[in-house]
């Protein structure tokens, strides 16, 4: 896994596989050539620098399985899971107030 500042970038099944061990995580599925992922990456990050929750990103260009596999069809998309299950799913047109909504509940052991 190539950790970087705030993120962990996964780049196959395996990572995956290991990343999800972590109870509560978020993937973030995005492209190099999608400037809208640009934008909202660092929000997110900026939403998320007080959580203790992994952020997986995810390209879709070199994980298709991955993508497919969590049935991510457009970019950006964030999955937000608490215990293997998928409680958010925001695409294309992020609400950072609902994802902040949810992180706080799941931070409070609610949800």
């Amino acid at each position: 896994m190539i950790k970087n500042e705030g993120y962990i970038d996964i780049n196959s099944m395996d990572l995956l596989k290991d990343f999800k061990q972590n109870n509560k995580h978020i993937l973030y599925f995005s492209s190099d050539s999608c400037n809208v992922c640009h934008s909202v990456f660092p929000r997110l990050l900026d939403l998320m620098k007080d959580v203790d929750f992994p952020i997986g990103k995810i390209d879709v260009n070199k994980n298709i399985e991955i993508a497919g596999q969590h049935l991510v069809f457009s970019i950006p998309s964030i999955l937000i899971f608490n215990e293997d299950t998928e409680v958010l799913r925001e695409s294309r047109f992020i609400d950072f107030n609902k994802i902040e909504r949810i992180i706080s509940q799941l931070q409070g052991g609610e949800g």
